[in-house]
Formats: structure tokens, C-alpha cells, sequence
């Protein structure tokens, strides 16, 4: 295959692994927005939040074929994206079918749902664990919201977490272990938390305790699976829809959330009972069984089979 085909990744770090990730499979060259490709391609695809995608994609005037690769947790103004879905004709993609919905009921038509792929394939044996819990989220409102800080807090013995820590809500917690995100500013006294590193804490962790309050899809509960960690999570719509029958679950009510203002964008933070997670979490029984179970899930994720989709696609 000849084409030329480039991946466009906007906003978060997450989008511009994922783009690595797709150009190996499709033979792309990433040019992380703003960033133009000096010549036109025959495929473009375009990946990041829903409001940041038509801006990007005006850039490109260039391209035969356009891909929008797409995610949002909640509510956004549609005028602009609906004028760049009549210019453009976009091939919509969402990674969820929370975020198709979410797409939908603006009357934005998507064409399909293909999974965000992880970059780990499990292991043939369920590694040795001595690590209880894990959590990796930066300290925006969605990702720790006000009722993880409970559960952060009562557990942070028996807790590892890779956020930033020169944020001041993160900086009163004292984790057994902490790292420094990657996607953060170095913080004094915390190193970072590599790629190598994110590999070894998930290949060490029973349980990975996802706080966040919403996702579009959850990569990196997924991704501790590949390791055999079993997720401990609310019961949020894409982490129904992705992570398996191995999980325990933090029992959610369909619309009980609230509204973020984030920017432009009204994101829907899903409300947990903080003390029911941490029970959830002090009673869960880590088994090779079910980390055996969790570890079957992540395989079908991984990116060198969800992505050879996109070759029929460029």
C-alpha cells in the first residue's frame, strides 16, 4: 500500500500515543497538531476530543479522504463541528458506544466504533504482585473528582499513585509509593513515572482502583489488566462496555451526575459513594483466576489487531 496517510493528534498526551500506535499499523506519519504537513495526503485522520477536531481539521485543506477519530464525556456546542461535518464529509470513528451516543444526539452521524487499542499484549504467566492498589490520573476534576479524595485518602497506605504532584490537593495525599506523571512538570522529591516504569507497577498491582468520574473509553484501566490487576471501578458507561465481567464493580445511578464546565465543553461527572468504593476495596479477594480473566479481556484490545481495521479504511 502506497498511500500517504497522516495521523493528527490533538490535546491530550493519551491522543498522541495512540497516534504512534495507529501509524505503525498503517504505515502513517504523526504530525501532533498544530503542526501541517508540508505536502497533501491521501488520508488524513484526525484524533482528539470533538471540539478541538474542526479546528484541526481546517489545516488540511489537502487530503482525499478524512478520518475523525473521536472521543467526549459529555455535553458541547455542535455549531462548529456541525459546519465542518457538511465542508468536510469526515468518516466519524468513536472508540465507545457511550460516545457515539453522546455524538448522536446531536444528530452528528457516526460510522463506527472501534476500540482505542493498548500497547501491551499480556504475558504468558500471571506476574508476582506486591503492590494492593493503583491509580494514574492528573488532578483535573474528572479524573480525581471530590469524592475520590476519601478514597485516595483511606487507602493511601496500600496505594501507588502516578498524578501531579505539584498540585496541591495531590500533594496533601501520602502514598506508599508516588510517582510523577509524564505529562506534568518535574515535582522536587517525586521521580517519573517512564513507560518502563507504568510497565512494571502494572505487572506488580492486584487491583487497580479507578477513581475517575467518567471516561470517553479508559485506557489505563485496561491497560493494568494486560498484568493480570483486577479494576475496581464505578460502573461508568465505556468501562461497562470495555472492561469485562472481572471487574469490581462501584455501583452508579444512570444520571446521577453533575455538570463540568470545562471550557466550552459540559462534561458529566458520575456521582460513586466514596465509602462503598473504599469497602469495595478493602473486601476484594485478588485471584489468578480472575487476574487470569482480566488478562483474556485486554488481549482483545490490543492495538496490533483493533487497528488493522484502519487499513481497510486510509
Amino acid at each position: 500500500m502506497n498511500k500517504k496517510v497522516y495521523i493528527i493528534p490533538t490535546g491530550a498526551f493519551s491522543f498522541q500515543l495512540q497516534a504512534k500506535l495507529l501509524a505503525e499499523i498503517v504505515g502513517g506519519a504523526v504530525y501532533p497538531w498544530p503542526k501541517v504537513p508540508p505536502t497533501p495526503a491521501d488520508t488524513v485522520i484526525v484524533a482528539g476530543n470533538i471540539d478541538v477536531i474542526p479546528q484541526a481539521t481546517f489545516n488540511f485543506v489537502r487530503f482525499k479522504k478524512l478520518i475523525w477519530y473521536t472521543v467526549i464525556e459529555g455535553d458541547f456546542p455542535d455549531f462548529g463541528i456541525k459546519l465542518a461535518v457538511n465542508a468536510y464529509k469526515p468518516y466519524i470513528i468513536t472508540p465507545s458506544k457511550y460516545v457515539k451516543g453522546l455524538l448522536e444526539a446531536h444528530d452528528i452521524h457516526v460510522d463506527e466504533v472501534i476500540p482505542h487499542g493498548i500497547a501491551y499484549y499480556p504475558p504468558d504467566k500471571v506476574p508476582q504482585k506486591d503492590i494492593d492498589f493503583l491509580y494514574i490520573g492528573e488532578p483535573l476534576k474528572r479524573k480525581v473528582p471530590p469524592w475520590a479524595y476519601p478514597v485516595l485518602q483511606r487507602l493511601q497506605d496500600r496505594l501507588v499513585l502516578v498524578s501531579d504532584f505539584t498540585h496541591p490537593e495531590i500533594r496533601k495525599l501520602k502514598p506508599k509509593i508516588a510517582y510523577q506523571t509524564m505529562k506534568a512538570e518535574v515535582a522536587a522529591d517525586y521521580p517519573a513515572a517512564s513507560d518502563d516504569v507504568l510497565r512494571d507497577l502494572y505487572s506488580r498491582t492486584r487491583f487497580y482502583l479507578n477513581v475517575s468520574a467518567n471516561e470517553g473509553f479508559g485506557l489505563t484501566p485496561l491497560e493494568a489488566q494486560a498484568f493480570g490487576a483486577i479494576p475496581i471501578a464505578p460502573e461508568l458507561p465505556a468501562l461497562r462496555e470495555t472492561l469485562g465481567d472481572c471487574v469490581y464493580w462501584v455501583p452508579i445511578k444512570p444520571n446521577d451526575y453533575e455538570i463540568w464546565q470545562y471550557g466550552l465543553l459540559k462534561l458529566h461527572l458520575y456521582h460513586y459513594d466514596p465509602e462503598t468504593m473504599i469497602k469495595v476495596a478493602e473486601n476484594a479477594k485478588w485471584s489468578e483466576d480472575q487476574a487470569k480473566e482480566c488478562m483474556l479481556n485486554a488481549s482483545k484490545y490490543y492495538y496490533k489487531n483493533v487497528y488493522r481495521r484502519f487499513l481497510e479504511l486510509i
